[in-house]
């Protein structure tokens, strides 16, 4: 994630801390990826309030098995937004995910997915691909609101860790089998995704 901040000229601070508006004061995004512990209701009116201020927030969520959709309460962070993550929707390996081009995406994006969740709420972007390589459930969706501030929920984690190659097979492999994932476009996808919420869409990106 480093090589595209400093691209877009932000700047990354990471802290183990817990999330307060003091702590948030200057902040442009909010990036939560792969939480694993529960969120305060401090912290969650923290977050809540910097959103309706204006700023941004990038949430990512892994498969039960991997995050608690109940330990974290992440649903609380963004249902006051219309937006909630899903149960893990039903497996498939490799299947795969397409960003659609609209307003996030410049062009269509090959994104990899092997397990996660649907996103509810807000306007979907990217979707799981089912056997026959159709998108299905909304792996990411947005919402920007009248005041500035902007989200986007991305169901699972792949993406984020810059996984996937040009030459993976969908629905190879399966649960802790060794393959290369489908996938191309993580990196521009990820690139576009903070393009959007840091608000530099008129930007030359490429």
């Amino acid at each position: 994630m480093d090589p595209i901040a400093r691209k877009l000229g932000l700047e990354i601070q990471t802290s183990a801390e817990s999330i307060s508006s003091r702590a948030l004061e200057g902040a442009r995004i909010l990036y939560l990826r792969a939480p694993s512990k529960e969120f305060t209701a401090v912290e969650t009116e923290a977050i809540v309030g910097f959103v309706k201020s204006g700023g941004s927030l990038l949430l990512v969520l892994d498969e039960e098995r991997r995050q608690s959709l109940d330990k974290t309460r992440v649903n609380d962070l963004i249902s006051p937004f219309g937006m909630r993550l899903t149960a893990d929707t039903e497996y498939l390996p490799n299947a795969g995910v397409i960003a659609k081009a609209g307003e996030i995406n410049k062009a269509d994006r090959e994104v990899p997915y092997d397990g996660g969740r649907a996103v509810e709420g807000g306007t979907a972007f990217a979707f799981q691909l089912d056997k026959e390589g159709r998108p299905a459930q909304p792996f990411a969706a947005y919402k920007r609101l009248d005041n500035g501030g902007r989200i986007v929920v991305l169901g699972e984690g792949m993406a984020s860790l810059f996984l996937g190659d040009p030459n993976g097979v969908r629905l190879s492999g399966g649960p802790n089998t060794p393959t290369t994932y489908w996938g191309k476009d993580s990196a521009i996808f990820m690139e576009e995704v903070l393009v959007w919420l840091s608000g530099q869409l008129g930007r030359d990106r490429f």
